[in-house]
């Protein structure tokens, strides 16, 4: 399984290979002949030179594109099958936008030209080769906006941070949503319940990231990454739950993580909390990231 420096060298080719011109026989070299796609509303693709012939013209679009993981922001892994390791990287894109990219996304209020940017998650399986053999980046053409433009927090995620922040997140929640832990599926009591055992909590975005929400697909169901922060006091028996950590009873610790939401009719119907313990908790006032 690889290392979160070896991680954090692959994610760095990655973007280097991804920037404009995307370089896709280097891009190549550091994907699995397995590779699988999945952006957005499309078909999943099964292989590399199936995903180059679909999107070269559309990447080649993307004019000057300069991708970098925006500063101070977690990458954080997650141990999966085998020796694979499941990755989440927010990706931080400025680029001029162009005649082609006005026709593949009609309603963006930009014109060519115009100096744009995006802000989106990267999820990629990463096997003990340095190989990817899942790459499925979540992100939506609503944030597409002008460099000089500010973020902005009235969008639904942010809609989702501020009701946990209020204690009004249970209205947000399907009441037969699913939620993935480290240790098994829980129901929407099960979260609520375990959120409030942790004393002293408060949430709060990670830095200054975006949450990002995908444009709903045929069946009105949307992909959704919260970058969340926890604070919250260290209790007694919280080492077992989180192991990797041995903090003093009543320390204040902050925790960061990535939430991977289904989300339908605004409504969570899917949870799963991407963080792990061991490289995602430390002392209050700390960084989180890697």
């Amino acid at each position: 399984m690889l290392s979160q420096p070896e991680v954090n060298a692959w994610l760095e080719e990655f973007l280097e290979a991804y920037a404009a011109p995307v370089d896709f026989a280097r891009l190549k070299g550091i994907m699995s002949k397995r590779l699988s796609v999945e952006m957005p509303n499309e078909p999943k693709i099964k292989k590399f030179e199936d995903f180059e012939k679909k999107h070269k013209d559309i990447l080649s679009a993307w004019k000057g594109a300069k991708r970098v993981v925006p500063k101070g922001a977690p990458v954080i892994s997650c141990a999966a099958k085998k020796d694979e390791v499941d990755v989440i990287s927010p990706q931080q894109v400025n680029f001029v936008w162009t005649k082609e990219l006005c026709e593949v996304w009609p309603n963006v209020n930009l014109g060519p030209g115009e100096k744009a940017k995006v802000q989106m998650y990267d999820r990629f399986k990463l096997s003990s080769k340095k190989e990817c053999s899942n790459y499925a980046p979540v992100f939506s053409p609503a944030d597409f906006k002008g460099q000089d433009r500010k973020d902005d927090e009235d969008g639904w995620g942010w809609k989702l941070i501020k009701a946990l922040q209020a204690g009004t997140v249970a209205e947000m929640i399907d009441d037969a949503a699913v939620f993935s832990t480290p240790g098994g599926k829980q129901t929407k009591d099960d979260f609520l319940a375990a959120e409030k055992k942790l004393e002293g909590l408060s949430y709060a975005s990670i830095g200054s990231l975006q949450p990002v929400i995908t444009m709903p697909d045929k069946d009105g169901v949307c992909e959704a990454i919260i970058p969340l922060a926890r604070t919250f006091k260290w209790a007694d028996g919280m080492t077992e739950a989180y192991p990797g950590n041995d903090f003093t009873a009543g320390a204040e610790v902050r925790m960061v993580s990535y939430e991977e939401l289904t989300v339908k009719a605004g409504m969570v119907t899917k949870i799963r909390s991407h963080m792990d313990a061991a490289t995602c908790i430390k002392p209050a006032g700390k960084s989180g990231g890697n």
